[in-house]
């Protein structure tokens, strides 16, 4: 393993949450110097099983500890309204009400369940994701080897499928994070985790918020995307922290515009 991660504490370190929300901006940098590092070495030998544990070691931590920051955000996010009256700020396509017969056995915040039963999921809506009828446990979803059952369940148990982009990454909501909605990457075997935002209600609000953004037909791109940062940053901070999906989308944006 490569002398970095042995230096952070790894991989004992990725069994304490604690730790991994404590990294400092500069161990957060090292670790993905030396992701890059075993990555380019892999080119030439693809094979090397020492360069795959510490791409996949140093890929996990960093996003596991950027994942933690952002729960750990000090700022509230936006107060939300019930469920019906939040449905009336949506104009994308069509909401679709989820039963409560189909969220009985999720273990969620009274709130996340008032926005499913009464506001509802879209069926498709941008950046490129496509949402299912209903919230599906993620574990019924995947293929596990029963020699990796007992671990399997305990990390993916808690996670309810409700959309999938275009790349097959699973958007769930969490229970053990109070329902936080947050995208697992199917390329690292949806272990590695992206915070999305706090709640699937915010989700909903960052969803129309990019809605607008892509109808505003101004000339002022900068303008356009800044006024979108700012709704963002209004409706739930942590959406914005290194590494979480907004603030990915907006760093896209804004290399496709340089």
């Amino acid at each position: 393993m490569h002398p970095t991660l042995s230096s952070l504490g790894l991989p004992d370190l990725l069994e304490d949450p604690d730790a991994l929300g404590r990294l400092t901006d500069e161990q957060l940098d090292q670790l993905a110097s030396v992701r890059e590092e075993a990555a380019d070495a892999l080119e030439t030998d693809p094979n090397n099983e020492e360069h795959i544990d510490t791409v996949y070691l140093a890929h996990m931590t960093l996003t596991s500890a950027l994942f933690l920051r952002a729960l750990m955000v000090d700022v509230q996010p936006q107060a939300l309204p019930p469920g019906a009256v939040l449905a009336r700020s949506w104009n994308g396509g069509q909401l679709r009400l989820v039963s409560k017969a189909d969220t009985a056995d999720m273990l969620v915040p009274t709130t996340t369940l008032d926005v499913l039963n009464n506001s509802g999921l879209p069926a498709v809506a941008e950046p490129e994701l496509s949402f299912d009828e209903r919230p599906v446990r993620l574990l019924s979803l995947m293929d596990i080897p029963e020699d990796d059952e007992d671990s399997s369940d305990e990390f993916f148990g808690s996670f309810w499928r409700i959309a999938q982009n275009a790349f097959g990454d699973a958007i769930c909501l969490d229970e053990r994070a109070d329902g936080v909605v947050v995208m697992l990457d199917k390329e690292w075997g949806y272990y590695a985790q992206q915070f999305v935002n706090t709640s699937i209600g915010h989700f909903l609000l960052c969803l129309e918020a990019w809605r607008a953004m892509e109808a505003d037909t101004g000339d002022d791109v900068d303008t356009i995307i800044e006024t979108f940062e700012r709704a963002v940053e209004r409706i739930d901070p942590a959406a914005l922290t290194e590494g979480a999906f907004w603030s990915d989308c907006l760093d896209a944006i804004e290399e496709e515009e340089d």
